[in-house]
């Protein structure tokens, strides 16, 4: 055997055992030679580097099967820490986590009417400074900033071609960092950051293929193959919002025609029933608004469909089609596991949701065999931001825990 696949094997092993600490909370090391097919002696030296570097360590007795107490060994969390970051139409929120995308301290700020592409990246800079200024204690720690943006996004330069939810284009969004940050920069698309999120603490742990669908004011979605994101070839996959579900409907600001965005998203819905309330004011939707059809938005139509609205009712089925007929598509495509919602539409919506589920049920289940789960995220507030972290542990884990690089911030950086 060649010296070299001595080396690939032995850093293949030690990346497996890596991986497992993180995902046990507590386990022994003949436990993990069981587990990863290695022999004890390996074990003993793939740990004992680990606890060199911080990454592992004793955590007391376990219990016996006969003879002498095994010692148990546990992931060190706190051997370095992230920052995540999320830009939504919202908010921005900056989070610092430790490696087990626990968060250590959060900064959210609201967007304002007159914030501008600047405007928005400088607090956001401002807010991570501020981060890094708390916590003092953990410099020398801290592994990078992933970012999690909504839109058309090329992970590799960093680039934002364009994003309709906050109407940017042409932000080169690692250059603008890389001037007042020394480190490992990951910019990527939030909901893609958010089923990366899932897939390490939410309802995808050990889910390989899943389509991950998140409907606001919009709809975004990821789709997970085989265990890893897909991107297509031009990063640009997973656009469900803008399948086309009307070959001559309303014109899309991504340039085409008759997207799903704007037939089953929050503005869609909000959209359809104040068209249709101006037509006729016999609904409790123009009552809940007191005659102002302009104030109807999604959270009104669904608090009159709860309460039997025919009209809302309507709005809500009509959008539930066009959901199902583009969810349908995808699996004809995928043949996913598991299809996670998230998003104020799916949370909120539980009337929507369940005509949704009729119309996919309708679509698709006389000729699929086995079920398709369907779930709602995990539920933290805070998925995008720690989603965005989790590319920096990903990094961190497939390489073993060898790091070489700890973000610094650069004196004389604009912004600070």
């Amino acid at each position: 055997m060649q010296k070299g696949d001595n080396s690939l094997i032995n850093f293949t092993n030690k990346v497996n055992v890596l991986n497992l600490l993180w995902k046990e909370p507590s386990i022994y090391r003949a436990e993990i030679a069981r587990c990863t097919s290695l022999s004890i002696p390996t074990v003993m030296k793939i740990i004992d580097d680990l606890s060199a570097r911080g990454l592992v360590k004793e955590v007391g007795k376990g219990v016996s099967s006969g003879g002498k107490p095994p010692v148990m060994l546990e992931f060190s969390k706190s051997a370095y820490y992230i920052i995540g970051v999320d830009i939504n139409e919202s908010w921005t929120e900056v989070v610092l986590v430790n490696l087990l995308l626990e968060i250590e301290e959060k900064r959210i700020q609201d967007i304002r009417v007159t914030d501008t592409v600047d405007s928005v990246i400088q607090r956001v800079i401002k807010e991570i400074h501020t981060i890094l200024e708390h916590n003092s204690d953990k410099a020398g720690k801290i592994l990078g900033i992933g970012m999690g943006i909504p839109g058309l996004i090329d992970p590799k330069q960093g680039y934002i071609s364009y994003s309709p939810e906050l109407n940017w284009r042409d932000v080169r969004m690692k250059e603008i960092f890389r001037k007042h940050f020394d480190g490992e920069i990951v910019i990527e698309e939030r909901t893609r950051a958010m089923a990366s999120a899932e897939m390490r603490i939410g309802r995808a742990q050990n889910v390989k293929n899943f389509l991950y669908v998140n409907i606001s004011s919009g709809i975004g979605s990821a789709i997970v193959m085989n265990g890893k994101l897909y991107y297509g070839n031009n990063k640009s996959s997973g656009r469900l919002g803008h399948m086309v579900v009307e070959k001559d409907g309303f014109s899309c600001n991504c340039g085409n025609h008759g997207c799903l965005e704007l037939y089953a998203s929050g503005n869609a819905i909000a959209r359809n029933a104040r068209q249709m309330i101006q037509k006729d004011h016999n609904s409790l939707i123009y009552d809940l608004v007191f005659g102002d059809v302009e104030k109807i938005d999604v959270y009104t139509v669904f608090e009159a469909a709860r309460n039997n609205d025919g009209q809302a009712l309507k709005v809500l089925k009509d959008a539930a089609q066009y959901l199902g007929m583009a969810v349908s598509s995808v699996i004809n495509l995928m043949d996913p596991q598991l299809i996670i919602f998230e998003g104020k539409v799916c949370r909120t919506g539980d009337v929507f949701m369940g005509l949704f589920e009729q119309a996919l049920n309708e679509r698709y289940s006389g000729y699929i065999d086995n079920e398709i789960e369907i779930v709602i995220g995990k539920g933290s507030s805070n998925m995008a931001s720690i989603g965005a972290a989790t590319f920096i542990l990903e990094q961190f884990l497939a390489t073993g825990g060898d790091f070489s690089k700890i973000l610094e911030p650069v004196e004389n950086g604009i912004g600070e």
